[in-house]
């Protein structure tokens, strides 16, 4: 981030792919109900229309078919991926979570966070690096949450504008 700017707000807010330059194409209004305009980073004259800025997209409602489910894209300074999932000690000693075969070869620079389940006690957990697409956390018996962040490549996340191509129309532009 550039010292020009006073947070990482204003930064984002100055980067093309982040701001929006005119109204795209008029799409369909979207279904009635409780409105989210005015809200905090909604726009639009009815229905929804999606955070401002964001890459919002519309999925079927698991429950109501009268309604949908607006969701946005994570977005962040990185090209990121995530695992997750849910692991169990039961010889009060270790165990050891296995990722996908491929993860090694597709990722690097691992982050591993750990949620101990509380069933009555307090539980301490600690694990070891991610090598040969394992890692193994160590505690009394107990079940845990995991998730592995990794990173697949690094971007150049402040590229000067005579340098690159920029893509694409409306709020999602690329390079």
């Amino acid at each position: 981030m550039s010292r020009y700017y006073a947070n990482y707000g204003q930064y984002l807010g100055a980067q093309r792919c982040c701001d929006l330059r005119g109204q795209g194409p008029q799409g369909p209004i979207g279904p009635t109900g409780p409105s989210i305009i005015g809200q905090r980073g909604f726009t639009g004259p009815a229905g929804i229309t999606g955070p401002t800025g964001s890459k919002s997209f519309i999925i079927e409602h698991p429950i109501d078919s009268e309604k949908y489910l607006v969701h946005t894209c994570l977005e962040g300074p990185e090209v990121g991926v995530y695992y997750r999932g849910m692991g169990k000690i039961t010889n009060n000693q270790s165990v050891e979570i296995e990722l996908p075969y491929y993860v090694s070869s597709f990722a690097y620079d691992f982050t591993l966070n750990l949620t101990p389940i509380y069933d009555g006690k307090i539980h301490i957990l600690n694990t070891g690096k991610i090598e040969n697409n394992k890692f193994t956390v160590y505690g009394d018996n107990c079940e845990f949450y995991w998730t592995v962040f990794g990173k697949r490549f690094d971007i150049n996340v402040e590229p000067y504008k005579n340098s690159v191509n920029v893509k694409g129309d409306g709020p999602y532009l690329y390079i």
